[in-house]
């Protein structure tokens, strides 16, 4: 197998670049000796792939695991996060449902108080403090009474809330 006339070649393209390698080929002197050695050196690569193959699935398999477990970690937290928000806002419910039990006894004492000096307690003192109303919940029937009065029917009412005070 004497051809001095072998060539090899490859060419290669990419964004308008052009790369061509040619070889020139001439039989070895020792052919066996050559063709064991590159027998060798794909033996060589093909283990030294092979362990970096499994390298990288065992460095893969432990990220995915540890994946996971951030994942269930993350869910757990975020359960707990829920819970805790519920239990805090039910306990908030619960002080505040106190607070304002404890402010209709003591409107009902003031009311009972006021009733036995004689005094009458002002309608809007009897409302609970329960109920909140939003600007949208006033019937027609009550914006039209606001309408058509005149600043005759206007009630007179004390001042409520704190003082202000000024500094000088």
């Amino acid at each position: 197998m004497s051809c001095p006339d072998l060539q090899l070649s490859w060419t290669f393209e990419k964004e308008g670049t052009k790369l061509q390698w040619r070889w020139k080929c001439e039989p070895a002197p020792d052919s066996k000796q050559t063709t064991a050695e590159i027998l060798d050196f794909l033996m060589d690569a093909n283990i030294r792939l092979s362990e970096e193959v499994v390298i990288k699935t065992q460095s893969f398999e432990r990220l995915k695991v540890e994946a996971e477990k951030s994942l269930a970690q993350s869910e757990k937290i975020s359960k707990e996060k829920v819970e805790f928000e519920s239990a805090l806002y039910a306990k908030f419910l619960k002080v505040l449902n106190s607070k304002k039990a404890k402010l209709r006894d003591l409107r009902d004492q003031l009311t009972e108080q006021g009733a036995a000096v004689g005094k009458l307690p002002q309608e809007e003192e009897d409302e609970s403090t329960d109920k909140t109303e939003s600007f949208d919940d006033i019937s027609e029937e009550e914006s039209s009474k606001n309408i058509t009065g005149t600043s005759k029917d206007a009630q007179t009412s004390r001042p409520r809330g704190r003082k202000r005070t000024t500094r000088n």
